[in-house]
């Protein structure tokens, strides 16, 4: 499914498919990106990222729904942006482990 939506916005660039279809794939991409992360939540013991990427996915999928707002933008790229950070910033387990 993934690399459908990303055949079809490569190919946005080429054909014009006119604003429904170009809305429907990015709709389609968001919830795609939100469902991947709600699936990540279930993958993380550290309640810290398994609630980050929880609340995550849900506002990525949610937003594609909401009525446009002044900020949506902006908090759907924190949203995506956010766990992957938090991944390099908070220690491993086996880090913490080994450290006692």
């Amino acid at each position: 499914m993934l690399f459908l939506v990303l055949v079809a916005i490569v190919l946005g660039y080429f054909i014009d498919f006119g604003d429904e279809i170009d809305a429907l794939i990015r709709t389609i991409m968001f919830c795609l990106i939100g469902i991947a992360y709600l699936t990540f939540a279930w993958a993380y013991d550290n309640p810290v990222l398994k609630l980050t990427f929880l609340s995550c996915g849900v506002y990525v999928i949610i937003m594609n729904f909401l009525p446009s707002f002044e900020i949506k933008t902006i908090i759907g790229i924190i949203c995506i942006v956010i766990p992957f950070i938090l991944l390099r910033i908070l220690p491993k387990e086996a880090d913490s482990e080994h450290a006692e």
